[in-house]
Parts: C-alpha cells; sequence; structure tokens
C-alpha cells in the first residue's frame, strides 16, 4: 500500500505562477482566466488525491492489511458510484413526471 500513497501522491499538481504572472502581463490581463481555470482545477484535482489519501490512511491506522485496505477501498468506489447512479436515475425520473405530469 505504500507504492499507492507514493503514486497518488506523485500524481498532484502544482500550478506554475511565476509563468502565469509573466503571460498575464504579456496578455495585458487575458491570461488571467486561464490561470484560474488552471489553479481551480488543480486544486479539484489535488483534492481528490488527498481524498484517496486519507481513506488509505484510515483503513491502515484501524489495522486493516494492505489487502483489506485495497478490498475496502475498491468496495467504498462501488458504492459511491451505485449511490451517484441511484441519485441521477431519482433526478431523471422526477424531472420526466414533472414534465409529464405536467
Amino acid at each position: 500500500m505504500n507504492e499507492k500513497l507514493f503514486v497518488l501522491t506523485s500524481q498532484k499538481r502544482s500550478t506554475n505562477h511565476i509563468l502565469h504572472v509573466i503571460l498575464t502581463v504579456l496578455t495585458g490581463g487575458l491570461w488571467l482566466i486561464v490561470w484560474g481555470i488552471t489553479m481551480r482545477n488543480n486544486d479539484a484535482h489535488n483534492k481528490r488525491i488527498d481524498k484517496q489519501i486519507n481513506q488509505i490512511m484510515l483503513y491502515k491506522t484501524q489495522g486493516f492489511s494492505d489487502a483489506d485496505t485495497y478490498k475496502q477501498v475498491k468496495k467504498d468506489e462501488l458504492d459511491y458510484d451505485v449511490l451517484q447512479g441511484r441519485v441521477i436515475f431519482v433526478v431523471l425520473l422526477v424531472v420526466f413526471l414533472y414534465f409529464y405530469l405536467r
């Protein structure tokens, strides 16, 4: 599991602020939009990585073995996917019923 933590940590992204400042000055401020989007995307990506790392560390501190931790993380991902699918189904059903019964 240490390898997984190393891989996750190495996948974190950083924003080169010096480059973006230079490009913002050269383009008269227009590059500020791209800079903002880049920072937001990198921040969201890093938060997802941190969530995965914290999840692994939680199971490891609870005394799970590497194999058990891996199985539990996979189970959590599947449970989340099922929940997300159910939420989307319910939302689509409500929208359909709203327009059908209108």
